[in-house]
């Protein structure tokens, strides 16, 4: 009993507490690109890394009482993966995906004259279509992806409200590829404009 008032306490404390501050409906646009090292691995072969790299643009829309709801789309390239002792490897990949999220907001921590920095957990899944490089093979995969991001919101003019700023986030996907599976670690850099709020 008290384990259960003290959890709903801290829950209470954190929602009420999340963005109090800042209660308007928001609605961002950003760009970015991202270093990836997937790992693919399939049924009886062994386990190999890639190098690989995308570039995105998202719209976001940021609620009034912390959560969020992203869409993505953008383009991936995955080189071919390192050859694994007896020879083999997976042929490297290209696409074009779209991805959707939901996720929470933490509350935003003030950095004096920087701005403020807002850190979010999102969740999602993405549709991609590919192709093998260097082959007419074509083909689609879905996928999962969680991304903890990091967000510096540097005012606009007059110093006012927080309209743009750049952002990092850790994508970690999980791909169910035609014939194989690939976990596709990755740091992404981006910039990220606010397009309008509403109280």
């Amino acid at each position: 009993m008290r384990r259960s008032f003290l959890l709903a306490i801290f829950l209470s404390g954190i929602l009420a507490g999340a963005k109090a501050q800042d209660a308007t409906n928001e609605f961002d646009a950003d760009i970015s690109a991202s270093g990836l090292v997937p790992v693919s691995w399939a049924a009886d072969s062994p386990t190999l890394a890639h190098l690989g790299f995308d570039a995105l643009f998202g719209f976001e829309y940021d609620s009034p009482i912390s959560l969020q709801f992203r869409v993505e789309g953008g383009y991936l390239r995955v080189s071919a993966s390192y050859i694994s002792s007896d020879g083999e490897l997976y042929r490297g990949w290209e696409g074009l995906r779209i991805a959707f999220f939901g996720g929470y907001a933490f509350a935003p921590v003030p950095v004096g004259k920087l701005g403020r920095l807002d850190a979010s957990v999102l969740v999602g899944g993405a549709l991609t279509a590919a192709d093998y490089l260097d082959t007419a093979l074509a083909y689609a995969y879905p996928s999962w992806i969680l991304e903890p991001r990091l967000l510096l919101r540097i005012p606009g003019h007059g110093g006012s409200a927080s309209v743009q700023g750049p952002w990092m986030a850790i994508p970690c996907e999980l791909m169910f590829r035609a014939g194989a599976y690939s976990l596709v670690p990755g740091l992404s850099l981006g910039w990220r404009y606010r397009l309008g709020a509403i109280r």
